[in-house]
């Protein structure tokens, strides 16, 4: 639920910090890194990235979900949380235009 209502919020602050292609695409790093490192094979952000930017937060809220129900809550919300993390650090790392 938490994911559903954040998905809004959070696809605004990386859209606002893209300026119009003329930001730095700081929030769009650490919010959507998948979505961002598309950007390396395609120079653009294509159509199933930014569905996968839509969903992704909704998707983690669903598998946050499924570890709790499973007793391992925190073992997904560490792998989710890695996972991210090291997702974002190579988007900061990288010369993303």
């Amino acid at each position: 639920m938490a994911g559903l209502v954040a998905t809004p919020l959070c696809l605004l602050l990386a859209i606002a910090s893209g300026g119009a292609g003329h930001g730095d695409y700081f929030w769009a790093k650490i919010i959507y890194p998948y979505t961002m490192l598309s950007t390396l094979l395609f120079n653009s952000i294509t159509l199933p990235f930014i569905v996968l930017a839509v969903v992704q937060l909704p998707i983690y809220g669903v598998l946050l979900s499924i570890g709790r129900a499973r007793n391992r809550f925190g073992l997904v919300a560490f792998v989710l949380l890695t996972a991210h993390a090291a997702a974002a650090a190579v988007c900061l790392a990288v010369l993303l235009e």
